[in-house]
């Protein structure tokens, strides 16, 4: 059910101060991509170790609504409500080992991964982070609330601080004026 809750504040933020957006953004790239992913870690949490191999008889489903929202959320993916993707045509792919708080943007382009394979370690990115045009995470890391990150930045070690602005490759805190 926290799925549910989740979804809800997401197209709360996608529809903004203007509620009749509604019926622009129910065809939305962000809003099918949001929602599949919402879908996928419900029945993920419901159905347990079982659902990837159920998921095989979603594939047809699944994969053309991947390929029409250019967002790739793996199921495992743990993100709180208000999830905000502003320009999804350009990609967003989010690994399954990230735990990332509430009210996310991501601007377009943007990967939060992994630097090498496998899900043993967790990552955690805080509450109301953003990340620009092309910005990417490579963890595991643990990044802390209210962090803005620069466009194009590569973010490759902790910054556990509030209300920091991270920008270049490797990303650097700057400070905010």
């Amino acid at each position: 059910m926290s799925q549910y809750r989740y979804f809800k504040s997401d197209v709360k933020r996608m529809l903004g101060k203007h509620n009749i957006r509604i019926l622009h953004i129910w065809l939305s790239r962000c809003f099918i991509g949001v929602l599949l992913y919402r879908l996928e870690r419900s029945l993920y949490l419901t159905l347990g170790k079982t659902y990837p191999i159920i998921r095989i008889l979603f594939l047809p489903f699944i994969l053309p609504m991947q390929s029409y929202s250019n967002i790739d959320i793996h199921y495992k993916a743990d993100i709180k409500g208000g999830l905000l993707i502003l320009h999804p045509s350009v990609g967003c792919v989010i690994s399954g080992a990230a735990y990332i708080g509430e009210n996310l943007t991501l601007v377009g382009g943007n990967v939060i991964g992994l630097k090498s394979g496998g899900f043993s370690e967790k990552f955690i990115i805080g509450d109301h982070c953003s990340l620009g045009a092309n910005a990417t995470i490579l963890g595991p890391i643990k990044l802390g609330n209210y962090i803005e990150i620069g466009a194009s930045a590569c973010v490759v070690s902790d910054f556990r601080g509030d209300d920091l602005t991270l920008v270049g490759v490797p990303a650097k805190k700057i400070e905010n004026n």
